[in-house]
């Protein structure tokens, strides 16, 4: 059994990873932001422990841990990502650079492209693979619980599935527990050099397949309707507040227009390498949706 320091643990891909890890039988350990988040974390079995995210706070923790998944939550501005990430990287490198994993739970370009949104991103790359070469990265392309969670109203109720991404373009989906496998995987067979991974499911889903193969599962039309990334950001706002929902919003449009190509990424080889196997889209839809 391992020591896991596991940053971003009550996010939904943080928690999806700690439940894998836990159930392989490793003890995870994560930094919260306050005591309520201790207590939850404490209370499901994992050891907390309330933190200012500082170098000097994190890295005598770190030390204690044999292994290391770096996340950064999404939830923030560009600036607070590189912020997060260079301080995370540096506790790191002082607790003596155990074995980790950095997961970027986005699409990433190789170079930046001059929008603050997608350059933090490769910035945080670029600062990993300068300080932690041995690392692996992993960019993940759209996670599937986007369709059973923010959109499922719409989806049940409305019959559409609103996205940015054109409907003729595939997305190489892959779900929260898909991202816990790569994870899990690579902490475990340690066959990854450091560098840039792109990582998603086993198959390229386009918008309109998507629709069709949701619909058999639920058994009624769906339609999927592409929406505007000014529209994007006002449904984000409320949630997000609107400085976060506009970077939110320019991403996205990199990513749906330059960056499409990123949204669909060969994973033959990193799972082959990583001996995995992911489920469907229909095994997932079914548990997602409960369907029968």
């Amino acid at each position: 059994m391992s020591k896991i320091f596991l940053f971003n643990a009550t996010g939904m891909q943080g928690m999806a990873i700690a439940e894998k890890l836990k159930a392989k039988g490793h003890a995870i350990t994560s930094p919260v932001r306050s005591e309520e988040k201790q207590a939850q974390l404490n209370n499901i079995g994992y050891e907390a422990f309330v933190s200012d995210f500082s170098t000097t706070s994190l890295a005598p923790q770190i030390k204690n841990a044999d292994k290391v998944v770096l996340q950064i939550p999404a939830q923030i501005s560009p600036s607070q990502m590189i912020a997060f990430a260079r301080n995370a990287i540096e506790a790191i490198k002082q607790a003596g650079t155990p074995q980790t994993v950095f997961v970027i739970s986005s699409t990433l370009p190789d170079n930046k492209i001059g929008k603050k949104s997608v350059d933090a991103r490769v910035e945080m790359k670029d600062y990993c693979l300068e300080h932690l070469p041995n690392t692996p990265i992993f960019s993940s392309t759209e996670y599937l619980e986007n369709f059973s969670t923010a959109y499922r109203s719409a989806i049940e109720g409305d019959g559409i599935i609103p996205q940015t991404i054109p409907p003729n373009y595939p997305v190489n989906y892959l779900s929260w527990k898909d991202l816990a496998t790569y994870v899990e995987a690579a902490l475990d067979s340690n066959k990854l050099d450091g560098g840039l991974y792109r990582i998603g499911g086993s198959e390229g889903i386009s918008g309109n397949e998507l629709a069709d193969r949701l619909g058999s599962i639920l058994k009624k039309k769906l339609n999927y309707v592409p929406i505007s990334h000014e529209q994007l950001a006002g449904i984000l706002t409320p949630i997000l507040g609107e400085s976060i929902a506009r970077d939110y919003a320019e991403f996205y449009e990199y990513q749906d227009t330059k960056g499409q190509h990123l949204l669909n990424p060969d994973t033959n080889e990193i799972r082959n390498v990583l001996g995995i196997e992911l489920p469907n889209f229909e095994e997932w839809a079914q548990h997602a949706f409960q369907s029968n």
